[in-house]
């Protein structure tokens, strides 16, 4: 039972926050995918504010995965909320481990309540994180949630702008995520198996969305432009390199790779579900373009420098774009987007505007220097 110290005590610890004499910190990530990677430049910014600490990163075993091998990032504490950690019992023993890493300082990037709470029941002093999800009395230094005079402000600069507060000009990183060059060796091999030569173009599809189905551009659509592009692609190299197609997704989204692959001319690798973190980073790295939705993989694709092509509906791109250069966005003009919904009440108007030809030739104008115009229905982004 943990009853030797006082909530309120904890809750009213003194500024201000000691930065340089500070030797250990518990960083608590965001959950998902693609909050995670746009959270990377906020991370690597944190190793030049605080050279001289021990940097542990608070995470789900995917967002570990995922993130492994990143700069400046000294270990990994897995929070496993569904199994290990669930339930009050689950949570007593988070808080045990948070509290014998005898952590000096918890950064607080994910905004809910519940890791406010831990980090201060664990008794760590100093505690900052955005004022966010009713959990001001639980941080030490709460950061004013950003103006909504910026209501269109990138994620990247969100995470980023959180640490403004410790007196010192904060770096400016580009999304990164690290790849050794023995997993993209050892995937190269297990491609080989299911028919993927070194040499082949590989084109990716990324047609699912844990978000909701509103975010998915139809199934049949995402057949027909891979056979597009297949057929250009081998058009262009002729005899010399194969043209081949990779589908990819996460558990449960197994029978929507069958059913693109039901739509299509071509044979493509069905690897939804299939894939760890690692191997789906190494995926998409082999790829000479994705083609996506608005999701996780979009992010991990655009950090691994891939070139990608976003579909856009219900969200919004000026947030959750694609960062770094190499990307078109295709979105439809439609007066109800972005409109954030998960389940589109109406005619799903946002997606089905978007044509095959706009994709197609969105993904060739970033692989091939000349090519016909996309149609006055859509409007593009590039970066």
């Amino acid at each position: 039972m943990m009853t030797s110290f006082s909530l309120r005590k904890l809750v009213s610890t003194p500024l201000p926050l000691p930065r340089h004499r500070i030797k250990r910190i518990v960083v608590r990530g965001p959950n998902w995918l693609g909050d995670a990677v746009m959270c990377t430049p906020a991370l690597l910014a944190l190793r030049y504010l605080f050279p001289q600490a021990h940097i542990t990163l608070w995470v789900r075993p995917a967002i570990a995965d995922l993130l492994q091998g990143l700069p400046g990032i000294d270990e990994m504490l897995i929070y496993d909320g569904r199994r290990r950690h669930a339930g009050v019992q689950g949570k007593l023993a988070m808080i045990r481990t948070l509290r014998a890493g005898n952590f000096e300082l918890a950064i607080l990037f994910q905004n809910a309540f519940e890791g406010a709470l831990l980090a201060a029941l664990a008794g760590i002093p100093y505690r900052y994180g955005y004022a966010t999800d009713g959990r001001r009395g639980l941080l030490s230094h709460p950061v004013p949630v950003p103006a909504p005079t910026i209501p269109h402000r990138h994620h990247v600069y969100y995470y980023q702008q959180m640490l403004q507060g410790f007196g010192e000009e904060v770096p400016q990183y580009a999304p990164t995520l690290v790849l050794t060059e023995e997993e993209e060796t050892r995937l190269s091999k297990r491609l080989v198996a299911f028919g993927i030569d070194p040499d082949d173009f590989l084109i990716g599809l990324n047609p699912g969305s844990v978000y909701g189905s509103a975010k998915r551009w139809p199934s049949d659509r995402f057949a027909e432009t891979a056979d597009r592009l297949v057929d250009a692609f081998t058009m262009q190299v002729g005899t010399i390199r194969s043209v081949k197609c990779a589908i990819v997704g996460g558990p449960g989204e197994e029978s929507l790779g069958h059913a693109i692959a039901a739509h299509m001319r071509s044979t493509p690798l069905i690897l939804s579900g299939k894939t760890s973190i690692r191997e789906l980073m190494a995926v998409i790295k082999r790829c000479v373009v994705l083609i996506t939705n608005d999701t996780g993989p979009m992010h991990i694709a655009n950090a691994l420098g891939i070139p990608v092509v976003a579909v856009f509906g219900p969200t919004d791109p000026a947030t959750t774009a694609p960062f770094k250069r190499g990307f078109e966005i295709v979105r439809s003009p439609v007066r109800c987007a972005p409109c954030l919904l998960r389940h589109c009440p109406i005619d799903h108007r946002c997606m089905t505007h978007i044509s095959v030809d706009d994709i197609y030739q969105a993904a060739r104008s970033l692989l091939l220097p000349s090519f016909s115009p996309r149609s006055s229905a859509t409007l593009k982004l590039s970066g």
